[in-house]
């Protein structure tokens, strides 16, 4: 099993709850991560007034002094599929200027969330969807290297909200620098979780990831390495279902929008909530596919914009806890690295 241990940046804390990039790398170094996903939004607000370019120098030294490496710069927004054509132009000289970024920070690789555009504002068309992610895989193609391009399926996107219209797009695409960000949790989000429903569940959600890995088995186990990739964790039951007249609710967000941006918990966190099938998700993705590679434990919620000084260290401890949880499940001992820490939940 050859698996490194990665964590994006913003889910040991948000920058603009004051927690420094430094205080959350540091955090991660002890805690026994071997990589970072470069959020953003970190990356500005090292810059503050100044240069992105002279920012990342700058991130580069700070992950080279702890031994920390860039998995990504994420999350770009293409919003691909756009009928807004000359939005399209303008994403695509942005994306330009984010390789120019990774290529200085040191790393191969951009993250692109499928786009959860309003529906009344996204072709169908899923010919122009590729056309434009192609176009964005052809401006890595011109870097020397070249800039990977990591396309993640959300269950809140518009079009692409399950792994297989992902997988369709990426065959499609059909560029060696065009693979997937998988990320677990929204499989289940979107199979089996419903935040607008009492019971916060799909009917038949079980069955339907169920079938779900045994299809992502048979296709992707001869593709593994188009996962560039894996993002993994958990979730929780909002609070009340998302419907009109929650606190929640936001007539112009979707609820798993929503939810998956206020109730993601790392992978094992059962104690907090958590109700997601991951194991039965991670074992296809790692002891069926055998999946090898960076795998980032991602959270997502309002513990993120706490001030609270302790944040950063406390979210490294816990995703710390999530992966020797997931190594457990996995049957992985004892070959992954033992958490700095024995303190629980």
């Amino acid at each position: 099993m050859s698996c490194k241990l990665a964590v994006p940046t913003a889910s040991l804390g948000r920058c603009s709850a004051g927690h420094l990039l430094e205080t959350k790398l540091d955090a991660a170094k002890t805690y026994g991560y071997q990589g970072i996903e470069l959020c953003f939004e970190d990356l500005l607000a090292v810059a503050g007034q100044g240069d992105t370019g002279t920012a990342a120098q700058e991130i580069k030294a700070m992950c080279k002094k702890r031994d920390l490496h860039i998995v990504c710069l994420q999350a770009f927004v293409e919003d691909e599929g756009a009928l807004n054509r000359i939005e399209i132009q303008s994403k695509l000289r942005e994306l330009a200027v984010w390789i120019q970024l990774a290529r200085i920070l040191g790393t191969d690789m951009i993250m692109i969330p499928a786009s959860d555009l309003p529906d009344e504002d996204m072709t169908r068309d899923i010919d122009m969807i590729v056309d434009d992610l192609r176009r964005a895989a052809e401006e890595g193609l011109r870097e020397k290297p070249h800039i990977k391009i990591a396309y993640e399926s959300r269950c809140s996107s518009t079009r692409i909200d399950k792994w297989e219209f992902c997988w369709d797009v990426i065959k499609k695409v059909g560029k060696d620098n065009f693979g997937m960000c998988l990320d677990i949790v929204h499989i289940a989000g979107r199979l089996f979780a419903d935040p607008a429903a009492p019971s916060g569940l799909v009917p038949d959600g079980i069955k339907a990831v169920e079938l779900s890995m045994h299809r992502f088995v048979k296709r992707m186990k001869a593709h593994r390495e188009k996962i560039f990739y894996v993002q993994f964790g958990n979730a929780r039951r909002p609070d009340e279902p998302i419907v009109p007249g929650s606190s929640d609710y936001d007539a112009n967000e979707r609820p798993r929008t929503i939810w998956s941006h206020n109730y993601r918990l790392f992978y094992g966190e059962e104690a907090r909530g958590a109700y997601l099938p991951m194991k039965d998700i991670a074992e296809a993705v790692f002891n069926c596919v055998h999946f090898e590679g960076w795998v980032s434990a991602e959270l997502f919620n309002r513990r993120m914009d706490c001030e609270d000084l302790n944040v950063p260290n406390d979210l490294a401890r816990r995703g710390a806890i999530a992966w020797r949880k997931l190594g457990n499940d996995m049957g992985w001992w004892p070959t992954l690295p033992i958490p700095a820490t024995d303190a629980i939940c």
